[in-house]
């Protein structure tokens, strides 16, 4: 399915005063984090449990710039991005995660809405129990494709596209992790589906290459 990007009009107002609120604060914390990591010792146990909360809150604020720029804009930064990079980044977070990414993968887009959107999914299968979880990504002609597969209890065929709309949640949560992963695809020019497989979940997103743009 292909959703067009919905951060204009008031979703844009939204996204500004939300970050308006929250700069602040997250400077703050990230401030008082980093100075709670310098008065502790190296060789402190509880030093990498603050280097930790430290590389959160700084990907936190990347996070909340990269939205309001797009909010701002209506559209996504346009920067080379590997998506062995991103994969690579998500699996130092995420043990479960294996992954098969060729190196010379590059797609044009912001690579923090990116990244996001491909933990996104990772995270929506552990919540849901998957003990592995495989991210792939292959070139198909001018377009490149990533899939992430679990071994969860799946996605019900009568679901696959509900699974995108906006407040859709099976487990009482506020239902726009994937609606914000459509969202963001699709500002990059891609798709996102759900596959039908024989266990678990498989997403399969399409990218645009860089070569695609270069060659334009």
């Amino acid at each position: 399915m292909s959703r067009r990007a919905a951060f204009g009009g008031g979703a844009a107002r939204t996204a500004a005063v939300l970050g308006h609120e929250l700069r602040n604060p997250l400077g703050a914390a990230l401030a008082n984090a980093a100075l709670a990591c310098e008065m502790v010792d190296v060789a402190d146990p509880r030093r990498v449990v603050l280097e930790s909360v430290v590389s959160d809150l700084e990907r936190m604020g990347g996070l909340l710039d990269s939205y309001l720029g797009f909010a701002r804009l209506g559209k996504p930064a346009r920067a080379p991005v590997m998506i062995a990079s991103l994969v690579l980044r998500i699996a130092a977070r995420r043990p479960q995660l294996r992954s098969t990414i060729a190196a010379d993968l590059v797609t044009l887009g912001d690579a923090v809405l990116l990244e996001r959107a491909l933990e996104n999914l990772v995270d929506n299968a552990v919540e849901v129990g998957a003990s592995a979880i495989d991210i792939a990504a292959l070139m198909l002609g001018e377009r490149i494709i990533v899939t992430v597969s679990d071994n969860g209890p799946g996605v019900p065929s009568k679901l696959r596209e509900v699974i995108f709309h906006p407040g859709f949640s099976r487990r009482g949560s506020t239902g726009l992790g994937l609606c914000i992963v459509a969202e963001t695809i699709a500002a990059h020019g891609g798709l996102i589906r759900c596959e039908v497989c024989a266990r678990g979940s498989r997403f399969v997103i399409e990218l645009p290459s860089h070569s695609r743009f270069a060659n334009a």
